[in-house]
């Protein structure tokens, strides 16, 4: 069976509720955790180790920096509990082969994002996987404003995906419709956050239902 899988972000600052949305979401089948950005900034790396204490060893933790510089993060993070770290992709090259090195010499798998210019993104996709990335991930839709002053929307995840990339392929959205269609688009994985904020085992589940729907 084909069907995504699910990374449910915990962007609370509350520890204890951050450790009952881990919790929600795993019992909801979730398949990945991502220690999000405003725990990392209240707690430091603790926030990965406390939560990698409170699920056990077997779950894929993210770390959620949104930073362009893995020497930065990746050794702490990797040494806290971290599977994955989430890095910035829309600068240099020098830095994306640095964070590639990084992961490599510290354990721990570099998640670059994407959100770019939309019109650059499938030819920056395949520059990215050409110097070794395997995981990127962007929003659904983009909207941008083109040199004749006219506002359109960009569908990013089919430019990535005209790529021909063999690389896999992350989408972050909170919209129940924009989720839903990039599932049916063939999204590797999906993330999603904003519904956890407020532990509901209810409503956890029909998300994670959705995204798990067989394509």
């Amino acid at each position: 069976m084909d069907r995504a899988w699910v990374q449910a972000a915990i962007d609370v600052e509350d520890m204890d509720v951050a450790k009952r949305i881990a919790w929600m979401a795993l019992d909801s089948g979730a398949e990945w955790l991502e220690v999000g950005t405003p725990l990392l900034y209240k707690f430091g790396y603790q926030a990965i180790a406390d939560i990698r204490k409170a699920v056990g060893k077997n779950v894929v933790l993210v770390a959620d920096y949104k930073c362009p510089f893995a020497g930065l993060v990746a050794e702490n993070a990797a040494k806290a509990g971290a599977d994955y770290v989430m890095l910035q992709a829309a600068y240099n090259d020098d830095l994306i082969i640095h964070g590639l090195e990084e992961g490599r010499k510290w354990g721990i798998k570099p998640i670059f994002d994407l959100h770019i210019n939309p019109r650059d993104v499938t030819e920056r996709t395949k520059q990215l996987v050409n110097l070794g990335v395997e995981y990127l991930f962007t929003h659904h839709y983009a909207i941008q404003h083109d040199a004749d002053g006219a506002e359109r929307k960009y569908d990013t995840l089919v430019q990535i995906q005209q790529a021909g990339t063999k690389a896999k392929i992350g989408v972050t959205s909170d919209n129940w419709e924009e989720a839903q269609d990039a599932v049916s688009k063939g999204v590797d994985w999906m993330i999603f956050g904003y519904v956890l904020r407020n532990p509901n085992p209810a409503s956890c589940k029909k998300w994670i239902d959705m995204i798990h729907s067989p394509r």
